[in-house]
């Protein structure tokens, strides 16, 4: 089965308000915040080293309640926090890395999303 699903019973059985979930379309098993759509097409980029995509959306929600969706979502789905003392919000699977940024006017804020996959020495 694919990533995706899990991700998707996963948030499904944790909270039944992110049943309704929408996930971003370049990548596939990570959900968006209640009330937040894609803006635009994301990026991706293949090299030696890894892969790269740069998602966007917008919603009506805080920064500080974003970053709370994210908190508890992603652990159910296998990422752990990557602190930083910038405010930076990262988190690392494996060997990918979520980086967000959110930029926030009023009660609207805009997400990025960077996805960065690296390949394994050697490998795929």
């Amino acid at each position: 089965m694919s990533r995706a699903f899990f991700a998707a019973a996963a948030i499904a059985i944790a909270a039944p308000a992110y049943a309704e979930t929408r996930f971003f379309a370049a990548i596939e098993d990570l959900p968006m915040p209640p009330g937040f759509a894609e803006t635009g097409a994301a990026s991706a980029f293949d090299g030696a080293e890894g892969r790269l995509v740069v998602a966007y959306a917008e919603g009506e929600a805080s920064g500080l309640e974003v970053r709370d969706f994210y908190y508890e979502t992603l652990p159910q789905l296998g990422w752990a926090v990557s602190p930083r003392n910038d405010g930076v919000l990262m988190f690392q699977r494996g060997r990918e890395r979520l980086t967000f940024t959110l930029d926030q006017e009023g009660r609207r804020t805009r997400l990025g999303v960077r996805l960065a996959i690296l390949r394994a020495p050697g490998g795929n």
